[in-house]
């Protein structure tokens, strides 16, 4: 039997495999704060259904809680925390700011966390989130990070690049930590956001810099997460695995997988069938994916996290159709 490590390397290579790969991944929001919560959350869940890898999943304040961004769970099904008041709201601010120590702080026990979940995963192969530079200077400035760079562009680059320096330091960290590669996702490669000129600008470099800082993985993770997405733009990153929601933004599976080198991992509908379906129609879409793929290259997946209520059955039933029990 493969091992989890030498199953994904064969699906990147788009070689036939045993079977197909599977993996959920979900917030923990009760637990994010804390580094051995959010470690033991993560470990029970993939102890409960042994994915084939692990996507460590803090919450998304943590990219600017040490600027002094809040947040509270309210309920949310994704997971996700309100934010407070942005933390930078001149552009004075913005133009000081310093790379934060990735020594101290939620940068440290986002590491600390890395450490716990890698010392018992197993074989089982981990990737830490890491949200792209643009997403960072949205968390720190809310709009005003979008008028910065369009009105401003030479002040606003400076302090995006000591954003871009931090997550450098951060994503390095990641890799000496032991980490398999990261799970980069961007929020931002979609024309709801801007335009392809202001991405290939803004986005583009500041995402390429920090995968460089990753380049050492086997295993770093493309998200492109919206709609409308600029799929073209990204489509070349040097990732070995893409991830989207195909079956509400596209392009379909059949399509990324000829636009992108590596794998694509998605094909299940995270608030339709995962969520709201039935474990028939969750096999169904896993099957689809595999026929999408001709079986190569392909992880079976949801296009974004899993949402917190999303029945036992059903998590059980794609796991089952990937592994073709």
């Amino acid at each position: 039997m493969l091992s989890k490590h030498d199953l994904l390397l064969a699906t990147i290579a788009r070689k036939p495999t045993p079977r197909t790969p599977v993996a959920l991944w979900r917030h923990w929001p009760a637990e994010d704060q804390v580094a051995e919560d959010l470690a033991l959350a993560t470990l029970d869940f993939q102890r409960r259904f042994d994915f084939d890898l692990i996507k460590l999943t803090p919450s998304q304040v943590f990219v600017a809680e040490d600027a002094g961004l809040t947040g509270v769970y309210d309920g949310n099904p994704e997971g996700d925390l309100v934010k407070g008041p942005r933390p930078i709201s001149t552009l004075e601010q913005w133009e000081a700011m310093r790379p934060t120590s990735i020594q101290t702080g939620a940068l440290a026990r986002q590491l600390r966390c890395l450490d716990l979940v890698v010392a018992g995963a197993g074989d089982t192969p981990v990737t830490q989130t890491i949200f792209d530079p643009l997403t960072v200077a949205s968390c720190l400035a809310g709009d005003q990070a979008m008028v910065w760079r369009r009105r401003y562009p030479d002040a606003f680059q400076r302090g995006f690049d000591t954003i871009i320096e931090t997550w450098r330091n951060f994503v390095s960290a990641v890799m000496d930590g032991g980490a398999a590669g990261i799970f980069f996702s961007t929020a931002n490669a979609s024309y709801r956001s801007m335009s392809e000129e202001e991405y290939l600008r803004w986005g583009r470099p500041a995402d390429l810099a920090l995968l460089d800082a990753a380049s050492s993985g086997w295993l770093n993770m493309l998200h492109v997460h919206g709609d409308d997405l600029m799929f073209q733009v990204v489509a070349d990153y040097p990732v070995q695995v893409v991830n989207w929601d195909d079956r509400r933004a596209g392009p379909s599976l059949r399509e990324g997988q000829s636009l992108v080198r590596g794998a694509v991992a998605g094909g299940i509908a995270q608030w339709g069938a995962l969520l709201s379906g039935g474990a028939d129609e969750v096999r169904a879409q896993v099957a689809d994916g595999i026929a999408q793929t001709g079986g190569v290259g392909y992880i079976a997946a949801a296009g974004c996290v899993t949402p917190i209520p999303v029945p036992e059955r059903n998590i059980r039933a794609a796991i089952a159709a990937a592994r073709g029990v």
